[in-house]
């Protein structure tokens, strides 16, 4: 759409746009179909995919091509099932925690802490693969993967159940790997180079299900917070902006989190207790993202439902928002419906 990279960047800076920027993964055959006037396969998806997003939205983090949906067996025996536009995969299984433990710590005693030129082409790649993609993307605003702390890469791991055994008998297996992941991550950020062109990332780490943080938010403030933050300030040095994205229910450690000085908040999970209205008038220096219901709203309301939800979160956050689905825009989501959000943002400058 006409001007989205200004008026995203507005956003960034913490000034007011024209309009409130549309924010979206397009995992949905329609919404491509529409907006590219050819239909989406696997095979033309290369060619497709990417020419959808510029008249359709201002901005996006994640660029995905559909799948052939088939099972595949990885080498250590697990499944991984494609669909067409996820995957899943088998978690890994442990004998018990103290074989969990084992296996981690030879992993964190075998943890590199110097940059060596061995890390040099990982970082040379990412920016080149962040430019091809602006380039594909044309006039939207393409928003690069940053690196965390890394809590959902150690509990996505093993899956939900086996972590919380983990976190009581073996907590400082948990933080120690933290540890490392942030290292990791200030580490490549202090070796940035001055003409990186990363004007965004998001930086992704679910920490919360739909009843609040998965730990207490007393763990969270001692082990997470100040390690975020040290990643925080380490992109900050680069002149980098950090969207902070969690599914759930964050409202008892958002404080935490804004301390450590997020610059905005994706997605906004309403069916999980976020209010974009809340969260705005607690926390109006960060710009919010998301903010749509895609778990009932946008699959099975109305369009005139989805156009006055919309309506209503652009007004609660007083335009400091880029409007978009609470997570991706999925293939149970209506056209129509789709369409009014987006008429919706565009019948309403700010």
């Amino acid at each position: 759409m006409d001007g989205s990279l200004e008026r995203v960047r507005a956003v960034l800076r913490g000034g007011m746009p024209d309009r409130a920027p549309m924010f979206d993964l397009l995992r949905n055959d329609v919404v491509i179909n529409h907006f590219t006037g050819e239909t989406l396969t696997v095979e033309n998806a290369p060619q497709v995919v990417h020419r959808a997003y510029a008249p359709a939205i201002d901005a996006t983090r994640s660029v995905r091509l559909p799948d052939k949906e088939e099972t595949l067996v990885l080498a250590d025996g697990r499944q991984e099932r494609r669909y067409r536009w996820t995957t899943w995969t088998e978690k890994v299984r442990y004998e018990s925690s103290a074989a969990y433990a084992a296996v981690k710590t030879k992993w964190i005693d075998s943890y590199e802490p110097a940059w060596t030129d061995a890390d040099r082409p990982g970082m040379d790649d990412y920016l080149a693969d962040a430019a091809a993609m602006q380039e594909k993307l044309g006039e939207c605003f393409w928003m690069s993967g940053g690196g965390s702390p890394g809590f959902m890469n150690i509990m996505g791991e093993v899956g939900l159940e086996a972590f919380s055994y983990y976190s009581i008998d073996c907590p400082d297996i948990i933080v120690q790997q933290l540890e490392c992941f942030t290292h990791q991550t200030v580490r490549w950020l202090e070796h940035l180079p001055d003409d990186h062109g990363i004007e965004a990332v998001m930086l992704g780490d679910d920490i919360c299900y739909n009843s609040g943080p998965f730990l207490s938010p007393r763990w969270f403030d001692e082990h997470y917070m100040p390690r975020l933050a040290r990643i925080m300030d380490a992109y900050h040095a680069k002149g980098v902006k950090v969207m902070f994205h969690s599914d759930g229910d964050l409202m008892p450690v958002l404080s935490g989190l804004v301390d450590a000085g997020i610059d905005g908040l994706n997605p906004i999970e309403v069916t999980a207790g976020m209010d974009v209205g809340e969260v705005h008038r607690r926390h109006p220096q960060i710009f919010l993202c998301g903010g749509i219901d895609v778990s009932q709203l946008l699959p099975f309301g109305t369009p005139q439902q989805v156009a006055d939800a919309t309506k209503k979160a652009i007004d609660d956050a007083e335009g400091r928002i880029m409007i978009g689905s609470s997570t991706e825009l999925n293939n149970d989501v209506p056209l129509e419906n789709f369409l009014a959000m987006r008429q919706t943002v565009l019948d309403n400058p700010y």
